[in-house]
């Protein structure tokens, strides 16, 4: 789907449940980095809902938005940060990133609320009313940027191993500086090997749960940057399916 607020071609898949569509409509989840994670959220919704009553989880139109193959790290950075004066690109796990081009939230911020989601509710059944937002690392900054400059876009946010280390951990300064109360509940999960990374997501955590009750917090024991996804994706869609 091309986007003319980023001048960009994103891979969109969707995935739609197996069964007839509720009188609202389905509910619908958005999978950033949706080329790795969109399968492994399909089929383990599909197997929480053979046993429904038991899980609580309600079926879920899956929207997965992707990168082109070969510039996906570079137009990953661009899309998930946030505008600032200048970018810091730090020593990280022992290797020295490469400054890449940054910036483009706002717009791509854009292409999901004007572009992205008008399309999906007019090609599907959905429930407008219901639209969660899951991003893993860079996907989680920018999910949690989103939650707290623009909350009522999505219904639910959901933030894994969120990379909140990102350009001196600016975003800790935008939570300071949100002084409104934000009701949109929102999940954060983390591995308990991620270092650093788990206290940044306790502080984040530990700010908004003072202010806002519906903030969930949850730390993967013995799970690492990557295999903290398919350990809290049951997690996960029970959050977005209760509230």
């Amino acid at each position: 789907m091309y986007s003319t607020y980023t001048n960009y071609d994103y891979p969109i898949d969707v995935f739609v449940p197996n069964e007839p569509a509720p009188a609202e409509g389905f509910p619908v989840l958005v999978v950033l980095d949706g080329h790795r994670y969109t399968n492994m959220f399909f089929e383990a919704m599909q197997n929480q809902l053979r046993i429904r009553q038991k899980t609580n989880v309600i079926a879920h139109i899956l929207v997965s938005v992707g990168h082109q193959q070969d510039d996906t790290t570079n137009r990953r950075f661009y899309d998930f940060t946030a505008p600032a004066a200048a970018y810091h690109f730090p020593l990280r796990r022992g290797r020295q990133m490469k400054p890449v081009r940054a910036g483009g939230a706002v717009n791509f911020q854009q292409f999901l609320e004007h572009e992205l989601l008008p399309m999906i509710h007019a090609q599907y059944d959905t429930n407008p009313q219901k639209v969660s937002l899951f991003g893993h690392s860079l996907g989680g900054l920018f999910s949690l940027w989103c939650y707290l400059t623009k909350p009522q876009l999505f219904q639910h946010y959901v933030a894994v191993s969120p990379s909140i280390w990102w350009n001196h951990h600016e975003l800790l300064q935008v939570l300071r500086e949100t002084k409104t109360y934000i009701s949109t509940p929102l999940a954060i999960y983390v591995g308990g090997h991620e270092g650093d990374m788990v206290d940044d997501a306790l502080t984040f955590y530990k700010h908004r749960h003072a202010a806002q009750p519906h903030v969930e917090f949850y730390v993967a024991l013995e799970e690492n940057h990557a295999s903290v996804i398919p350990t809290t994706m049951s997690k996960m869609l029970r959050f977005i399916s209760r509230h």
